[in-house]
């Protein structure tokens, strides 16, 4: 399973797709980010119980999570009609953010079976998972809340949590590059 640098990288490849040039907008990277981090609340009902990993990669790690909060954002956008983006916009920005989150578990490292995630449930209930391992795992004790926590910390956690921040840093970096030699690419115009 991948951190949550990870899926704050993903979510910042979305944002930074979607933004138009010029100024950040820190709302909108911030949406971003929480909905790629966002099927991940499914550890919330596990902790609560003492059994964190029982509900992991299920409802919230589906296509049909992604097209529900599409569909919610569209909504909502279409409801205050303040935005200078349609509903259209907002649906398709929410939709891909969370989905960056299932395509980093597909390709994460997962060596707990079942591989992968019921990602076409209801209409499947078969794993899919790409077998690439791009991404680190990081084993969670699921036995108890304090293993949860303490997985998280391992030596191996520790390793995993640094490539996270480089990889994370990496992918800002080199979206800033891209925009500088976009930039300098362009055509300048005499006054």
């Amino acid at each position: 399973m991948a951190l949550c640098l990870t899926h704050a990288a993903a979510g910042y490849l979305v944002y930074e797709a979607a933004r138009p040039a010029g100024r950040h907008s820190p709302a909108l990277l911030a949406t971003a980010v929480v909905l790629a981090n966002a099927p991940d609340v499914d550890f919330v009902p596990g902790l609560v119980t003492g059994a964190p990993a029982s509900f992991h990669r299920g409802v919230t790690h589906t296509l049909l999570a992604a097209l529900v909060v599409g569909l919610a954002a569209a909504a909502v956008a279409w409801w205050r009609r303040q935005s200078p983006r349609g509903p259209l916009w907002w649906g398709a920005f929410a939709a891909a953010a969370y989905a960056s989150h299932l395509l980093v578990d597909f390709l994460a490292v997962d060596a707990v079976a079942p591989h992968g995630a019921r990602f076409l449930w209801p209409l499947s209930h078969e794993f899919y998972h790409a077998g690439l391992d791009w991404f680190d795992e990081i084993l969670i004790d699921p036995r108890s809340r304090t293993g949860f926590v303490w997985s998280l910390l391992t030596p191996a956690a520790l390793v995993a949590w640094a490539q996270e921040v480089v990889r994370l840093a990496l992918v800002v970096a080199a979206v800033g590059v891209v925009r500088i030699l976009a930039r300098s690419r362009l055509p300048q115009f005499a006054e």
